[in-house]
């Protein structure tokens, strides 16, 4: 692996890269038998998710802030236009070329076996790669059949990518809204929703109508543009969602994080803030927010005293037994642990149940013990 050019093209000093690879900030993995670079961190300006495959980079997709009071969020941006895209309950995924063909590249940086074979089965986006090789689809992959969040969307149905960003892969650098809507439109790839585009003034009013409407609606939130890509992107979930994720993680509660679930309950205050919520309506929220905790817990609790093993299951769908293994080898390695149901002759669709070991052990413990 040529370092020198790799620091280079990155615009890192080598000294830089070497010890990051020596504190293992940036590593060293195996792809289909050659070596690439995973950046676990941002390291001098490169973003964490950057993959390197020999001398063709993948740049990490930006974080993007989160905002917790809309007005005075917006107040610090000097663009004058707010472009609304809607924000849809998936997971991150870059799509480029590699080698000449399509990969499928997660938020960390690992090529996923599973979405790249569904990438490479789009031909419009094949095509929009193909013809512009310097760059990547951001986009989010959702659905009921993916192995990493399922979620109903009438639009996509088991499996669905929606392009949100079009991005240079060496430099990251955006293509403005216009530019990416026209790109999409020419080689017909999807895109997520654009939901409309405001007057700085009076983009957090509308934002607020849009988020409470598409919560309501069971969909994840909104994402805050400028128009020209110049300014940073800001994301807003309302309350359903953020009571969703609680649902969902305290139904396992030692395996996520506790800044997962702190946040979430963060974002719930500022909300009741910025709605100006008093009496019943902050007390039903007040109440909500206490179902979303307590209810799952106790849920997992008598599951793990009638002896079940706690996890979730995930139906999908393989083209051969050769990817289903692919897929399985690759779970492995990031240290998921699951139970393989075959459900159609021949191993093409499974189930898979992801054990949550942690929750699982954590709540045996306390039930053995009492303390």
């Amino acid at each position: 692996m040529n370092l020198s050019l790799i620091s280079e093209k990155l615009g890192i000093p080598e000294w830089r890269l070497r010890g990051a690879i020596k504190r293992h900030s940036v590593q060293v993995l195996g792809y289909r038998g050659r070596e690439v670079l995973v950046f676990r961190k941002d390291v001098a300006g490169v973003e964490r998710g950057t993959v390197v495959f020999g001398d063709e980079v993948v740049r990490g997709y930006p974080k993007i802030k989160r905002a917790l009071l809309l007005s005075a969020a917006l107040r610090s941006w000097k663009a004058e236009q707010v472009a609304v895209e809607e924000k849809l309950n998936g997971y991150n995924v870059r799509a480029a070329l590699v080698d000449s063909r399509v990969v499928g590249v997660t938020r960390g940086g690992y090529v996923c076996p599973y979405t790249t074979s569904k990438l490479r089965e789009a031909r419009e986006c094949r095509r929009l790669l193909e013809d512009n090789p310097e760059l990547m689809l951001c986009g989010e992959a959702v659905g009921t059949s993916n192995p990493y969040v399922v979620h109903e969307y009438p639009e996509a149905g088991e499996f669905g990518f929606f392009v949100f960003d079009v991005r240079h892969r060496d430099t990251n650098e955006p293509l403005s809204i216009p530019e990416k809507r026209r790109l999409l439109e020419e080689y017909g790839v999807q895109g997520v929703p654009l939901l409309g585009v405001f007057r700085r003034e009076e983009a957090a009013d509308r934002v607020l109508e849009i988020a409470q409407r598409l919560g309501a609606e069971g969909r994840e939130g909104v994402v805050l543009k400028d128009w020209e890509m110049v300014e940073e992107p800001l994301k807003y979930t309302p309350s359903q969602t953020n009571l969703s994720d609680l649902r969902h993680a305290f139904a396992y509660p030692y395996d996520y994080g506790r800044d997962f679930l702190f946040s979430r309950i963060i974002r719930e205050a500022y909300i009741a803030v910025e709605r100006e919520m008093k009496g019943e309506e902050l007390s039903d929220a007040a109440a909500a927010l206490g179902r979303s905790i307590l209810l799952p817990m106790v849920e997992s609790i008598r599951r793990v005293m009638k002896g079940e093993v706690l996890g979730e299951s995930y139906e999908l769908e393989f083209r051969s037994e050769e990817e289903l293994l692919e897929m399985l080898e690759f779970l492995r390695r990031q240290g998921v642990s699951v139970q393989v149901e075959v459900l159609e002759e021949g191993g093409r669709r499974v189930r898979l149940k992801k054990l949550r070991h942690a929750s699982t052990d954590r709540i045996r413990a306390v039930l053995r013990s009492g303390t």
